[in-house]
This record gives C-alpha cells, structure tokens and sequence, in this order.
C-alpha cells in the first residue's frame, strides 16, 4: 500500500503508528491532517515518501473520530507490534530513499504561517509570540512563551512537532503546494538540542578514534540518529549504525577497521 489512514489521541502517536505499519521513518512520511482541529482523536493520512497523496475533499475532515473499542486497539496495537518485530533492520537510516521533495515558503506564505500559528496559539490559550527564523536552510518559526515552554514542547518535542504538522498542513492547503515546508520550534528547543547532540556525538567519535573499538550512544529518535549520521559521515575513520527495532533502537559509533 502506498498510504494509510489512521487514528490516535495526537498528530505524533498517529503518525508513528501509520509510519510502521508502511515500514517507514517518520522524517519520511506524507502527512494530511483529516479531523478538525479540537477533535476528541485525530486522524492522519500518511502516505510512503514521494507518493502523491489524494487530495482531501471538505467531507473527509471529520469533527470527531469514531469511538474505538479499547480491546480492538489493543489487539492492533499488538499485530503492528508484531510486524515490527520481524520487519529486517536496515542498515543504517541514512540508506537510499526516494526522495521527498520541500520547498521552502516564500516571504509572505510564511508570515501568514506565522499568524497561523499566532492565532492557533491562542484559540489553545497559550498566547505567544512567534519569531521568524532561518536555520540549516529551513524557515522556522520559533515560538517565545516563557509562561507555557513546556507545555508547547511536549515530552522530548513532541507538542512542538503536533504543531508542526498542523501549520505545515494548513500552509499547504491555503497555498495550493504540499511541498511548502516550515519547522516550528519553542524557545529554540530543537536547535539547542541538536547543537548538543552534535557535540556529544564527535567527542564520543573523537573518543573511539583514539580508543579504538565502539561505543553506543544509547536510545535516539529517528530524526536524532539521522542527524548523528550525516554529522559521523563527514569525518574520516569512524562509521555509524543503528541496531534494534523501533523504540529500542540505538546509534552505534564504530571506528572503521
């Protein structure tokens, strides 16, 4: 199948859920919002990289999504568990995929992303001031509320990437591109915490160059070890990889034999 819908209690659980059943990363996914904003569960459309995607008519968008037995879920959320389990691991995330393509948004698209976010912000009662930013080639708006940090970052910036996924999608919509790509951040959550990352990555790489043998950075999210990556990959004598499946993955450093 080239894409799936599914239901959850947020963006980032059903995104999660869809990217493992079509056996992909969720970096890598297509993603149409179907349930209107304020919804008791959403529901998701995720597609494979580069697949074009259906688009979504004005009686797809549900208010509300059906209520879901508790046991059924249970018994789904075993069946992917289980598929999980015995999908071969790839060797390393970094592997060829096909590409997906994004564009950035052009000045004015993204101001009127930024009032987007200003207005849904509010309409959650979290008021806050939103800056727009460059970095690493993306336009990124970075939301400043230093009353409501950590309610807008979430549980390792998952809130943030809800938030994401939303502007993304009505950015979309009221432009007509489904490529126009924006990264939403909170008081530079994700940069500061991906400049740290960084660093710990090349010391331990600097470590394992003088040590010899490898080390494990312990359990990194997909857009983590994908960063980890492509940072390892740019120096000489050392490589990465990933072992374990899902959740449980781990990035490995290795110097090259």
């Amino acid at each position: 199948m080239d894409y799936i819908d599914k239901e959850a209690l947020s963006v980032p659980e059903a995104v999660f859920a869809a990217a493992r059943v079509l056996g992909i990363e969720e970096k890598d996914a297509q993603v149409q919002v179907l349930s209107a904003p304020g919804s008791r569960r959403v529901k998701v459309r995720v597609g494979r990289p580069g697949v074009i995607l259906p688009p979504v008519e004005a009686g797809q968008v549900e208010a509300s999504a059906p209520h879901e037995d508790r046991h059924e879920g249970r018994r789904e959320d075993r069946g992917e568990r289980h598929e999980r389990s015995e999908r071969p691991e790839r060797a390393a995330d970094y592997a060829p995929q096909a590409a997906v393509q994004r564009t950035a948004p052009g000045g004015e698209q993204a101001g009127r992303a930024k009032q987007d976010l200003e207005r849904l912000l509010a309409a959650m009662g979290t008021p806050a001031t939103v800056e727009l930013k460059e970095r690493a080639g993306n336009v990124v708006l970075n939301i400043v509320a230093p009353e409501h940090e950590s309610l807008l970052i979430g549980r390792r910036g998952q809130t943030a990437e809800a938030l994401q996924t939303l502007i993304n999608e009505f950015m979309g919509r009221r432009e007509g591109d489904p490529t126009l790509y924006l990264v939403v951040d909170v008081a530079d959550y994700h940069g500061r915490a991906e400049e740290r990352l960084i660093e710990k990555a090349k010391a331990l790489a600097a470590q394992v160059l003088q040590d010899g043998g490898e080390v494990s950075m312990g359990q990194l999210s997909a857009a983590e070890r994908r960063v980890v990556h492509l940072t390892l990959k740019a120096m000489e004598g050392v490589e990465s990889f990933s072992v374990g499946q899902g959740s449980t993955k781990k990035l490995v450093i290795k110097k090259k034999d």
